[in-house]
């Protein structure tokens, strides 16, 4: 049988995905990460039908990943602005993207520059790094479980040390 959620999965990682998998979310938080701030913008540019987009609007103010304020400009309209709790998830966008820029390019050259605004040089991307900030790659990182792991975890992680 299908899941519908994965919400009932002790795991940090299918725990984030209940929250953001379903791709119109990645577009939103996208473009919610650029500056967009309303139900029109996000349909206009997103070509999402209203029903869609006031559905995913909805999952993620209730998720505490944006929040919905009345609008600075319009008082009869409102506005979505990324919570802290969205901000943090800008480096898995950013991973998201560059992937797709490496590994399913348009042949064009890349689709979007990320540029710091202070140097004006593009930045670097998201990365694992060591405590002193060294780049890790998957191999050069040992999973352990947490105090707060289930029997699942555990035994994940009996497996990748074995």
């Amino acid at each position: 049988m299908p899941r519908s959620s994965l919400a009932d999965i002790d795991c940090s990682i299918a725990q984030t995905l209940d929250v953001v998998t379903e791709w119109w979310t990645l577009l939103i938080l996208r473009n919610a990460f650029h500056g967009m701030r309303t139900f029109d913008a996000f349909q206009e540019h997103l070509e999402i039908s209203p029903s869609v987009l006031s559905a995913r609007l909805k999952k993620l103010t209730d998720r505490g990943i944006l929040e919905k304020r009345p609008s600075s400009t319009d008082g009869r309209s409102h506005e979505y602005r990324l919570t802290r709790r969205g901000l943090d998830l800008y480096p898995v966008l950013i991973a998201l993207k560059d992937w797709g820029e490496k590994w399913v390019p348009n042949g064009r050259g890349r689709r979007m520059e990320l540029i710091e605004k202070a140097t004006g040089k593009p930045i670097r991307g998201a990365a694992v790094l060591s405590h002193d900030g060294r780049p890790l790659d998957p191999w050069d990182v040992q999973p352990t479980a947490g105090p707060g792991a289930d029997d699942k975890i555990r035994g994940l992680m009996r497996k990748a040390s074995g």
